[in-house]
């Protein structure tokens, strides 16, 4: 049994995440530390010749592996405990979120690995048995994790055909699959990530494909780019969580995760680009005040490293949970210290503001532009998703919810 697993960024060595009994600890290889623009894999893991122990190595790590049932199932099937992060990352730790690879020490992921190409009935078929065997883990050469609570796949898409990634391969795409027990969830992420786009929010380009005769959501990963040579090469990322050394049980503001006051501290501290991220961020928290979403934590909010820079990263997992009223409607951070839209007192938007430093005229003029072009573009793509999809329930649902919102957004900014 290992006891030393390799970091890599792509092929670069960075460091060693290592195990001694329960203690996790992590340091930076000697050459890597002394790589021209060497990145550090996390705020909180900053480059230097040290040995981080267990509350910080444990914190980034254990973000890069999947949550709640699904974990228990990942678990479930690879016969490890799901509170083993090393055995985990050592199983299913070769396509990672962001740059992040974990090879047993000696095992170098350059070369390793492929592109298995799957017919669409047998990729049908795996994503109905995702519930029980997510990231078709224990696959021989399959080391697939993403973190989350959602079954997803990723995959390798070519434009016409899918692909499994294998050893250390990287994949370019996420597949998700319909949420049981809840209406139309891929047309209403698809639908929420389009309007997302269309409003200006930064965001991946997401589609419903067909596959096996069901829905599908796809979306591109904004963690990975083309080499000149046509490989794809990982992009490093790191989500507000691990930035903040906070674990992924904890995501929630209200179990002691991020609220909107340290998110934008954090943009303001990390970002390469303080005030567009911050403007980008605004945004995003508007959005999912009006379409409705109490699902937007701190783990869906990551920092991208690329070109030497950080910046926010595209915006995703965007759905109206508020479509679905067995969910929890109250928003998963504050805003103006108030956590539930229908009850919204009058200086709602001033404590808000007060909370983020921005000024609240900005404030003010953001939710009215995004109210305003939202309203018309989100009718607009309705009928567009009629003409594709038919009259779906869940289309008039996020018209109401939005509606709803729209309205109470403009009591707060008369």
């Amino acid at each position: 049994m290992a006891n030393q697993l390799t970091v890599y960024f792509n092929t670069t060595n960075v460091g060693i995440l290592a195990r001694e009994g329960r203690q996790l600890t992590f340091s930076y290889s000697a050459d890597y530390l002394v790589l021209p623009g060497a990145t550090p894999i996390s705020r909180l893991l900053p480059i230097a010749s040290t040995i981080y122990g267990d509350e910080a190595t444990r914190a980034f790590f254990s973000n890069l592996l999947p949550e709640g049932a699904v974990l228990t199932q990942v678990a479930h099937q690879l016969g490890i405990s799901k509170d083993n992060i090393f055995g985990l990352l050592e199983a299913i730790g070769g396509d990672c979120a962001g740059a992040i690879s974990v090879c047993v020490s000696g095992n170098l992921p350059g070369p390793a690995g492929g592109y298995r190409l799957i017919a669409e009935q047998e990729l049908s078929d795996e994503l109905d048995k995702l519930p029980s065997h997510p990231f078709l883990a224990g696959e021989e050469g399959v080391r697939l994790s993403l973190a989350g609570a959602q079954n997803k796949l990723p995959v390798f898409f070519d434009g016409s055909d899918y692909y499994i990634p294998e050893g250390s391969k990287a994949s370019s795409h996420i597949l998700k699959t319909a949420i049981a027990q809840l209406d139309s969830t891929v047309i209403n992420e698809t639908f929420c990530m389009t309007l997302a786009a269309r409003v200006g929010l930064p965001v991946p380009a997401a589609h419903v494909v067909t596959i096996g005769g069901a829905p599908v959501f796809m979306v591109e990963r904004y963690d990975r780019k083309p080499s000149a040579s046509g490989e794809i090469v990982r992009l490093h990322q790191e989500d507000f969580c691990q930035a903040l050394g906070i674990p992924p049980e904890l995501k929630y503001e209200k179990e002691g995760g991020p609220g909107l006051r340290d998110c934008f501290r954090l943009v303001e501290e990390w970002s390469d680009e303080p005030l567009l991220d911050a403007s980008n961020l605004l945004n995003w928290t508007i959005f999912n005040f009006i379409i409705g979403n109490a699902d937007a934590h701190g783990k869906n909010l990551s920092f991208l490293y690329n070109g030497g820079l950080v910046r926010v990263a595209p915006f995703y997992d965007l759905i109206s949970t508020a479509t679905y009223r067995r969910l929890n409607s109250k928003f998963a951070m504050k805003m103006g210290g108030k956590s539930d839209a229908r009850y919204l007192p009058q200086n709602t938007l001033g404590d808000f503001a007060g909370d983020i430093g921005i000024d609240i005229r900005t404030v003010r003029a953001a939710f009215v532009m995004l109210m305003d072009t939202i309203e018309t573009k989100s009718a607009q793509l309705a009928e567009e998703y009629r003409g594709r999809f038919g009259d779906l329930v869940i289309l008039g649902d996020i018209a109401r919810v939005i509606s709803y919102r729209i309205a109470k957004g403009r009591a707060l900014v008369s």
